[in-house]
């Protein structure tokens, strides 16, 4: 190909005119014969221009086309090969007029390449700036304003969720407890006590006319007492009588000093409980014949006080007591086949029952009465406990599958057996109602005793609303009123809310860890969640909160993927607005729903669904299962929760200061003493 390229400058060079008159056509064939031509000296001179041909000759350096034609004269390959030429002399893009001007195909080749890559290049750019515009990225707009803001809503709770003296009365968080106690011991070493406490002679029952009235030794303290069945090894009739007659001549005078106080009478019970479980009529004791005995009394009081340490030998010494873990009182006790399983009309915090009640109201209560008409609480859905096998450091008898369930095997750690325990006892109060549960806390003027906002003092009743939590029980929101809105007049501690709370650290419970309250701040609309997203304040000081308010606005979608109502017949918090901590539980707690057939107690269910049962060692392996595979709480990568669009954030800060100083000397809660010792009550 090279020689005909060769010929064809060659014969450029030859004859210009005849080439050009080939290459375009004759220019003058269509010109008139009156026209005027510049010469090529004055159309430099003149017009400064010229037009080269790509001539790499010193010879030939330009020809000048004075005369126009018509390009579709051409052939086409020639028309195609002009037109190129002509873009690329007048073009200003980069690169395209090389192309045309270069003098051979491998200047072109590199011209080629170097603008098909600017092009590629260009292609990119453009699609990242059309990928940038297609995202629709914000810019975040932040403003101060410095104005009142609204009053948040303020959720208050009791870091104990129930009071001790009451909670124990459930029978599943009273087998609870006794597992709770029986892991501790193992973890930390069993202790024997260095003295038995004393008890007091009263019984808080009625003889029955054929029986002698009991005849107690030392002192009976009933306070924070819970008595149970139990069986233990007692002397009836003549056994116990010829001992006990022993004591009662130097121990006469302190029985009548005792009697002498106002006896504890079940009667004085304040309210009924009508929370335990439904009564079941199988008796999981052994009922023994009674006709069957020895000659004695049936229906008289054993002693069992020097022989509840020892296993009975047969049916003769085998009797029921009521039995008190705390203190070790096992009275009284009678035999076994005389006891009878019914229901009480009433129950007290101790566990102390009555049947004929005038003013009971409400669901009756199982319980189980000896023949002097004490009754003890008792559902009898589990057999009542050993007493020599718990006073001899054994572990009571109890049902394996609930052990099982309790998940207290191989723990040795204290702190992660609480944390079980805690647990537990949010599975058993799960079973009870949401009046039980709140029978079984505290109440608003137990816990909150002054209050004021703005200087002004708060009708505690109307102005805190109760709130069941499962973790810390009741639990009272301050503004709760969504169609009113508070705000503080001023900045500071003095003009906002104020409150002088009272945590009856002598009632908690033994799994909680630490005295005081737990208070969250919120909006009216958002649910609490004081377990996450709490302050805890300590008793004994003075807590002060600090609040900033944030508000945040999300573009919704397509700018945007925040959530304009995320609420969804599986979001399980109903009464409250849509958030990312309740979309994520929602989502927990329908996967725990479909593969478990019930729910984690620690949340709420949909209307139909049920909880899972705390001593169901399936049930509970099952959740502990979906625990694991779901990454904890927030497994992101089975639920997907976005942002709500609009959010008001509060920040908080606490500074806390000792509460009361020396020189407070005010008339403090309910206390009816000096200013000296409610200071010290309260402290």
């Amino acid at each position: 190909m090279s020689w005909m390229q060769n010929l064809k400058n060659y014969q450029h060079l030859r004859d210009p005119s005849e080439y050009m008159s080939q290459v375009y056509g004759d220019p003058l064939a269509y010109l008139q014969e009156n026209t005027k031509f510049v010469t090529e000296r004055e159309y430099y001179e003149d017009f400064g221009y010229g037009e080269c041909f790509n001539s790499s000759e010193s010879e030939v350096q330009c020809e000048l086309i004075t005369g126009e034609f018509d390009p579709k004269l051409l052939p086409y390959d020639k028309r195609l090969a002009w037109h190129f030429k002509e873009f690329c002399y007048k073009t200003s893009a980069h690169g395209i007029p090389m192309i045309g001007e270069a003098p051979n195909v491998y200047y072109r080749a590199v011209w080629v390449m170097l603008f098909l890559g600017c092009m590629i290049m260009l292609y990119l750019n453009a699609q990242s700036v059309l990928d940038k515009y297609n995202r629709n990225e914000k810019i975040v707009d932040i403003q101060l304003k410095f104005d009142t803001a609204p009053f948040p809503a303020i959720t208050l709770c009791n870091l104990n969720p129930y009071k001790a003296s009451l909670a124990t009365s459930v029978d599943l968080v009273k087998r609870t407890l006794s597992a709770f106690d029986g892991a501790m011991g193992k973890a930390g070493g069993n202790k024997e006590h260095d003295e038995e406490k004393e008890v007091v002679t009263e019984a808080p029952t009625t003889p029955a006319p054929t029986t002698k009235p009991s005849r107690r030794r030392g002192k009976r303290d009933l306070s924070g007492a819970f008595f149970e069945p139990g069986f233990a090894r007692c002397l009836c009739g003549s056994q116990g009588s010829s001992e006990q007659e022993d004591k009662d001549d130097e121990k006469e005078e302190e029985i009548r000093e005792t009697t002498t106080r106002k006896p504890f009478n079940i009667n004085d019970a304040d309210e009924e409980w009508d929370g335990m479980e439904e009564y079941d009529n199988n008796e999981h004791y052994e009922n023994y014949d009674v006709e069957a005995t020895t000659g004695m009394n049936m229906m008289e009081e054993c002693q069992s006080e020097r022989t509840k340490f020892d296993e009975p030998t047969g049916f003769d010494d085998r009797c029921i007591c009521a039995f008190d873990r705390s203190t070790h009182d096992a009275w009284p006790c009678f035999l076994n086949g005389t006891w009878e399983t019914t229901e009480c009309d009433t129950c007290n915090e101790h566990a102390f029952c009555t049947k004929d009640n005038k003013t009971a109201k409400g669901h009756r209560s199982p319980c189980i009465c000896a023949p002097s008409k004490f009754c003890v609480a008792y559902n009898g859905k589990t057999p009542p406990i050993e007493i020599w096998t718990y006073l001899q450091g054994g572990t009571p008898t109890e049902d394996p599958n609930f052990l099982e369930a309790m998940g207290f095997q191989g723990m040795t750690d204290e702190v992660a057996i609480v944390t079980k325990a805690k647990e537990n006892i949010m599975f058993a109060m799960a079973t009870l109602s949401m009046q039980d549960r709140e029978r079984l806390s505290t109440t608003k003027r137990e816990l909150v005793h002054k209050c004021s906002f703005n200087g002004k003092a708060c009708d505690i009743e109307a102005d805190f609303l109760t709130h069941i939590d499962p973790v810390f029980g009741s639990c009272f929101t301050f503004n709760h009123n969504r169609t009113v809105n508070l705000t503080s007049i001023r900045a500071g501690p003095m003009y906002g809310l104020r409150m002088l709370v009272y945590v009856n650290a002598s009632d908690y419970m033994p799994t909680t860890e630490a005295t005081g309250v737990r208070l969250t701040i919120h909006d009216k609309e958002d649910f609490p969640f004081p377990d996450t997203f709490g302050y805890s304040a300590p008793t004994g000081y003075v807590s002060s909160f600090g609040l900033r308010l944030r508000k945040m606005s999300r573009l919704p979608a397509p700018y945007g993927d925040c959530v304009p109502d995320g609420k969804t017949s599986d979001y399980i918090y109903s009464n409250y607005e849509y958030s990312v901590e309740g979309c994520y539980r929602s989502c927990f707690q329908q996967l725990v729903l479909k593969e478990c057939r019930c729910g984690d107690p620690r949340f709420p269910v949909p209307e139909g669904a049920r909880h899972c049962d705390a001593a169901d060692p399936v049930a509970r392996r099952c959740l502990d299962a979906r625990m694991n595979d779901l990454g904890g709480l927030h497994g992101s990568f089975r639920c997907r929760c976005q942002q709500p669009c609009r959010q008001s954030i509060y920040s908080v800060t606490y500074s806390p200061a000792k509460w009361p100083s020396l020189s407070l000397q005010i008339q403090l809660g309910s206390c009816n003493g000096t200013a000296v010792e409610c200071n010290k009550h309260y402290k």
